[in-house]
């Protein structure tokens, strides 16, 4: 490890990003399969439970998902009782999305090691090494969100690799 060459290291962190990609979306389908949930509708009420009450725009937004999309998603979750619409305390005109203590109570049985897990791991860094990790993870991000826009509208792909 210490001998690889720089392109090796960035192979090697690519396939960890890979890698790291696969076992997320494996850890995705259980969890959706233990709720009894679609992936999408599984993924909503992921982004309610870890940013909190969101307007239906702010909800498909942060779950990649169209609006159309969005209204049947909120109206299954709130159907099996994991969400809720309210009226937001601060514009009684707007209503929020919110996941409900069934959902968050879930939540919690399900990642409460893995978090403790990772606070720990993450206790032997440097605040310095915490931003350079969390930049990068943000640079990750943004530019899997310019593959998403990159594959719809068709400049990703051909039409010989379909």
């Amino acid at each position: 490890m210490s001998g690889d060459t720089r392109q090796q290291m960035v192979d090697r962190l690519m396939l960890a990003l890979t890698d790291l990609q696969n076992v997320s979306d494996q850890v995705d389908q259980a969890i959706s399969s233990v709720l009894g949930l679609n992936r999408t509708d599984a993924r909503c009420l992921s982004c309610l439970i870890i940013r909190g009450p969101m307007t239906a725009g702010d909800l498909a937004a942060a779950a990649g998902v169209a609006p159309t999309a969005l209204t049947f998603a909120v109206g299954r979750l709130a159907q099996a009782g994991y969400v809720e619409r309210t009226r937001d305390p601060a514009d009684r005109r707007r209503v929020l999305v919110t996941a409900t203590g069934r959902a968050t109570r879930f939540a919690e049985r399900m990642w409460s090691q893995t978090v403790t897990d990772s606070e720990q791991r993450l206790s032997r860094y440097s605040t310095q090494q915490l931003e350079l990790l969390t930049g990068f993870v943000d640079e990750q991000i943004e530019l899997q969100k310019r593959q998403v826009l990159r594959i719809r509208d068709g400049s990703g792909t051909s039409q010989e690799d379909h």
